[in-house]
């Protein structure tokens, strides 16, 4: 019995892992900067062709923001659940 709910939990947490660096992910799609023109000052243009800041760094940032705000909303709702 212990074992069924050993591995219900990790398997469950695995997919929470898993969900928070998928939500993360289309935030650094969106804001990585694919193509720039040279230009005073240089402009750097999305996948999709509109402007974003040239730095990857923000792109990047924005990724781990909205991982962790996912988290922390997993962490919440499996916290009142227990409680």
């Amino acid at each position: 019995m212990e074992q069924a709910k050993a591995d219900g939990g990790t398997r469950s947490s695995i997919a929470k892992i898993g969900s928070t660096f998928l939500a993360g992910l289309p935030v650094v799609i969106l804001l990585l900067p694919w193509y720039g023109l040279d230009s005073d000052p240089p402009q750097c243009l999305s996948m999709f062709g509109y402007r974003v800041p040239c730095g990857a760094g923000l792109a990047f940032a924005a990724g781990a923001v909205t991982a962790g705000v996912i988290s922390l909303a997993f962490w919440l709702t499996s916290r009142n659940r227990a409680g």
